[in-house]
């Protein structure tokens, strides 16, 4: 995974049956012969507390095991979760606030809100 030119995550947090919070990280990215990868990333548990940072911290260190660099992000999507979501605080906010930090060129950074959100939130306005 430490070859893609760049590349795009997809986060979706949900509770499993033993009521633990379940983080899942899905990434989508493209190397130098645009040859497309899809897969899930990570699975990780957020014990105790969902917020914004306990999410950002474990995204973190899933990038890390991979060797993924921040500076190839180039998109995120993620639920309608205030902690993924909220400008302020959540994990596009802490993204943001970062971005220079971590060497993310946030002003290239597509935020997607999921599709499968999206069109539930439209069925419901119908």
């Amino acid at each position: 995974m430490t070859g893609f030119e760049s590349f795009s995550i997809a986060l979706d947090e949900s509770t499993d049956l033993t009521e633990t919070a379940q983080l899942v990280i899905f990434i989508r990215g493209v190397d130098k012969e645009f040859n497309v990868t899809e897969e899930l990333l990570g699975l990780q548990p957020l014990k105790g507390t969902t917020t914004e940072e306990d999410i950002f911290n474990k995204v973190q260190k899933v990038f890390r095991s991979f060797g993924l660099p921040w500076s190839r992000l180039v998109g995120a999507c993620t639920d309608g979760a205030p902690s993924m979501v909220s400008l302020r605080k959540g994990f596009i906010g802490i993204l943001n606030e970062k971005a220079t930090e971590l060497n993310v060129h946030k002003d290239d950074l597509i935020v997607l809100h999921c599709s499968i959100h999206q069109q539930n939130l439209c069925f419901k306005s119908i």
